[in-house]
């Protein structure tokens, strides 16, 4: 190859040694291809433990990406052209050189699926890019194709995350906490949105009581190649972190769980929350409100304003710590009865107007929430002072 393209090659070959500097846990692999008359040779840069693997004409081992690089620039040069692909989840950014040009190419994942809706209907997860994540999560059969019974659960993901997308408008390099993460579906199908769809560099970290449901999630990411995800073993009621939780997610926690990663978001200040809250059973034999006795004494009515009561007090106790708060039914009851989403964004130290009317309603209605608890809970931090 011409000499002359020496510098180019070395310019764009510098931006993927920054970019994988930006983003390594992205990162899938280097391959290229080198063509000399009418035959092809082909190679791969890859990531092992010890560092990197450059592979063509034999093995040879690279401190970093950079060093790979150099290697592959060396054996590029001997050759009329080559296209080089530098590999991240989701998208390959493509090289292509000879003796004239130099050029880039961006090239996003696309697999052909069948899916059953309207071709009209923006979704947030596209199936074509994410049947990979969506198979590994059940949507998908093993072809592509959105199973029959998991249409509603695809929609309803969708319109989750339209909903909770501005939250993340301009941010970068945050860390996401999915407290009594389960099978840490929402956090799965966040990382891809957050990195495939919006380009913003997240690290995950999802908390459950339950080593079975740790180790399938542990199964699925490594499966995935998500690398930027960790699963931790731990009982949210005594958990705290050593780092700062920019967003706080909590996908259908049973009862008091919801009240305990809403606590855990408060002591530790998260800018974000988003909350699914399930079955409602603490404040049921709680809560005493004279002008509704008439009504609650049916137990249907009095199970129903439950549900109210402990959503409303979340919201409000959420308001009086300086967060925006949105309160919306993200799909049909006929899907599921909890369909309640409750996003949340820092805007204040607090508000005490709320915090008053928060405070007041728990005398007059003779409830002590778990929230309450939880929330004030010392961190590591607090305690140092004496708090």
């Amino acid at each position: 190859m011409n000499q002359q393209q020496k510098g180019k090659i070395q310019l764009f070959f510098g931006g993927f040694a920054e970019r994988y500097k930006s983003a390594s846990e992205y990162f899938a692999e280097v391959s290229f291809d080198f063509v000399s008359g009418r035959k092809t040779y082909s190679g791969t840069l890859r990531k092992i433990d010890s560092g990197f693997e450059y592979s063509f004409s034999g093995k040879r081992a690279a401190n970093d990406l950079s060093e790979g690089l150099n290697y592959l620039l060396e054996d590029l040069l001997k050759y009329d052209s080559a296209v080089v692909r530098y590999k991240e989840r989701g998208l390959t950014t493509e090289l292509q050189a000879d003796g004239r040009n130099v050029k880039i190419l961006k090239r996003e994942e696309a697999n052909e699926v069948i899916a059953p809706q309207a071709s009209k209907k923006e979704y947030q997860i596209d199936l074509r890019k994410a049947s990979k994540l969506m198979t590994a999560l059940g949507y998908c059969d093993k072809d592509g194709k959105l199973r029959n019974d998991m249409i509603r659960k695809y929609n309803q993901t969708n319109h989750i995350l339209s909903l909770v997308s501005d939250l993340f408008d301009g941010k970068n390099d945050i860390t996401v906490v999915d407290c009594a993460c389960g099978k840490s579906y929402l956090s799965f199908v966040l990382n891809y949105f957050l990195w495939e769809e919006k380009r913003i560099r997240a690290h995950f970290v999802g908390i459950d009581i339950s080593p079975k449901v740790i180790e399938a999630s542990k199964k699925i990411a490594a499966d995935l190649g998500y690398t930027n995800m960790e699963f931790i073993c731990e009982d949210l009621r005594t958990y705290e972190s050593d780092f700062h939780p920019d967003v706080v997610v909590s996908l259908h926690a049973c009862d008091t769980a919801t009240d305990m990663a809403l606590g855990y978001a408060l002591r530790h200040k998260a800018e974000s929350i988003i909350c699914v809250p399930c079955c409602h059973k603490e404040l049921i034999e709680q809560y005493k409100i004279e002008e509704f006795e008439p009504i609650t004494g049916h137990g249907v009515f009095r199970t129903r304003l439950n549900d109210i009561i402990t959503d409303g007090l979340r919201a409000l106790k959420l308001e009086s710590e300086g967060y925006k708060v949105r309160c919306v039914e993200f799909c049909s009851p006929i899907d599921t009865p909890k369909n309640l989403l409750i996003s949340a964004k820092k805007i204040s130290s607090e508000n005490r107007t709320a915090k008053d009317l928060y405070y007041n309603l728990l005398s007059q209605w003779h409830v002590m929430p778990s929230m309450e608890y939880y929330s004030a809970i010392p961190t590591a931090e607090s305690e140092s002072n004496d708090w």
